[in-house]
């Protein structure tokens, strides 16, 4: 769309053709798609006004971070979690099935279920349990296989009178 100005030189016939012109090239304000279509100028506002609002999101340690129109907010995965953002303003987290890199879980309750049986009777799974150490079977019963338990201590102080 080129500039449009009207001459000095120009006829009343040439002032309206333009003038005409430029109502098409701005268009019609019943046809803008803001809220207030009073004017270009205050649709133009309003559109400013929702485009820069920013928005904040906190973690559990309560740090904060702005997020300002334009920016791009990252939801990062991990080689054990997942982020997947789809549709209908969606972000969807999942635990891998298999996770690794872990050297220590602490927990006042753990259940273990779904553990598949070993090619043998009993495989290498080890639980500390209370200074027990215990292996799965294959029938997926924790068994104590030594340690310093206070059933194994009774034990041995009758055994050795």
């Amino acid at each position: 769309m080129a500039v449009r100005s009207v001459a000095t030189s120009s006829t009343l016939e040439g002032f309206r053709t333009t003038f005409n012109s430029l109502g098409t090239d701005v268009g019609d304000l019943a046809s803008l798609g803001t809220t207030d279509k009073s004017s270009i100028v205050a649709a133009v506002n309003e559109i400013n006004t929702s485009v820069t609002t920013a928005f904040k999101i906190k973690d559990s340690s309560s740090t904060q971070q702005t997020i300002n129109a334009g920016d791009v907010l990252n939801f990062a995965g991990t080689t054990n979690i997942t982020a997947t953002v789809s549709g209908t303003d969606t972000v969807t987290f999942a635990l891998a099935s298999s996770i690794s890199g872990l050297s220590n879980i602490t927990s006042s309750n753990i259940t273990l279920t779904g553990l598949a049986a070993a090619s043998s009777d009993t495989d290498a799974f080890l639980v500390s349990d209370s200074n027990v150490v215990k292996t799965r079977t294959g029938a997926q019963v924790l068994t104590d296989i030594g340690g310093a338990s206070q059933g194994f201590a009774i034990a041995q102080a009758v055994a050795l009178g």
